[in-house]
């Protein structure tokens, strides 16, 4: 009987270890990997680093005058779709950890 019970609480904290420990951070991870990905499409940080730089080398005044304003809007549109991507990722790895709360009050509450 004991053996059994030892073998039941080895894996139920494995379940809990990979539930709250491993998967979130897996999560976490790909939503790194993902803004990686997507970086390399919206070049935020390339247009951070080029900031005061003209576009094309084109380095007279309307070059300059276009440049500045051009990069500012795509890292602030780079920047808006990073937060929701970031907001996605948050509600997944909210929900992940509150599912088996739900589940077992949702379950307790139809037993009675």
């Amino acid at each position: 009987m004991n053996i059994l019970r030892a073998l039941i609480l080895d894996d139920l904290i494995e379940f809990l270890d990979f539930w709250f420990h491993h998967f979130p951070q897996r999560t976490i991870r790909h939503f790194f990997d993902q803004v990686y990905l997507i970086d390399k499409n919206l070049k935020v940080k390339a247009n951070l680093r080029n900031l005061t730089k003209p576009l094309y080398g084109d380095h007279t005044i309307i070059g300059y005058l276009i440049a500045f304003p051009y990069r500012v809007l795509r890292i602030f549109f780079g920047l808006v779709i990073y937060f929701f991507i970031f907001l996605l990722y948050l509600f997944f790895v909210i929900f992940w950890v509150f599912l088996p709360i739900f589940l077992l009050g949702y379950g307790i509450l139809l037993a009675k």
